[in-house]
């Protein structure tokens, strides 16, 4: 009888030391923040390219007025926001989700500030060593766009290894960034870029809703697909992936990828004794199982 205790009480304190080891993926310490990012980053980068593609005038006056409203969201909704969505992914472990976040939403701040200063000298009467207004040097801006692109290269290498969506935005954003780049010597260039951008908001604004549709509705299920690649790193959660849910796919992927099969558990594992056949009815031994059982509202049925 002591034996069987003892048994008892070390298969559950194994449990217990997987469920700690795997609360950070059960239970996330903070909600997905990925939608949010993809949504400021959307529509900042929407309002942008308003001037660029002409579609709220040619005048220099159109084109300052859309400038205007678009610092002001770019130090805000478009930098700050992801600047918190960014830290948000920091906690979840989502080594690419606070790259790119943090990133853009800094570079989004870092623009929105240049922008703002130039407009603070102007009213103020400040003015260059020829005299003229002083603005941002145009091959300043160009180098910094190029260098951009090549950042945002290396972002869609990466994705690669997760879905046709995300690579399909990272994409066409790096081609907006070049593409500006060349836009800022010729006209049809600079336009064309401003369509590509529309083009990039469009696709994040797309991966935003589906990525709050399934983790909502879905409850972690893919509702909206978006395109699985032969490489996907997250073939055993059936290919569900999602930039902000990198670390915690679903219940059952952390569950499979747990200190449980970790070789030294595994041999304590083997040489537990079988509890009772009451006792493994309702505290399976498998360890993965017993800490799925255990996590409410999740079911044995998911694991197999």
């Amino acid at each position: 009888m002591a034996s069987l205790y003892e048994s008892d009480n070390a298969a559950h304190n194994l449990v217990a030391k997987e469920i700690k080891a795997l609360a950070p993926h059960i239970h996330s310490p903070v909600p997905n923040p990925a939608p949010l990012g993809l949504f400021a980053f959307g529509l900042t980068t929407a309002l942008l390219q308003m001037k660029h593609t002409r579609l709220t005038g040619k005048q220099e006056s159109d084109l300052t007025g859309v400038e205007n409203l678009v610092w002001g969201f770019a130090m805000f909704y478009g930098g700050f926001l992801q600047v918190i969505a960014g830290l948000g992914e920091v906690r979840r472990n989502n080594l690419f989700g606070y790259t790119a976040f943090l990133s853009y939403g800094g570079f989004w701040m870092s623009l929105g500030t240049a922008e703002i200063l130039v407009k603070l000298f102007t009213l103020l009467g400040e003015t260059d060593s020829q005299g003229g207004d002083i603005g941002i040097n145009p091959k300043a801006a160009q180098a910094m766009l190029i260098m951009m692109g090549v950042f945002t290269f290396l972002l869609w290498v990466c994705t690669f290894k997760q879905n046709k969506a995300l690579c399909l935005l990272i994409f066409s954003l790096m081609m907006t960034f070049f593409l500006l780049a060349a836009g800022i010597d010729d006209y049809h260039t600079d336009k064309a870029a401003g369509w590509v951008g529309i083009f990039t908001s469009v696709v994040a604004f797309f991966i935003g809703g589906a990525e709050l549709i399934n983790d909502i509705i879905g409850e972690g299920k893919e509702i909206i697909p978006l395109g699985h690649f032969d490489t996907n790193k997250f073939k055993f959660a059936g290919y569900f992936h999602v930039p902000g849910r990198i670390q915690s796919v679903s219940h059952v992927a952390a569950l499979r990828h747990s200190m449980v099969e970790r070789e030294d558990e595994l041999q304590k594992e083997k040489e537990l004794p079988k509890l009772s056949s009451v006792n493994e009815q309702n505290a399976p031994v498998t360890l993965g199982k017993s800490a799925l059982i255990l996590n409410r509202g999740t079911s044995d049925e998911d694991i197999e």
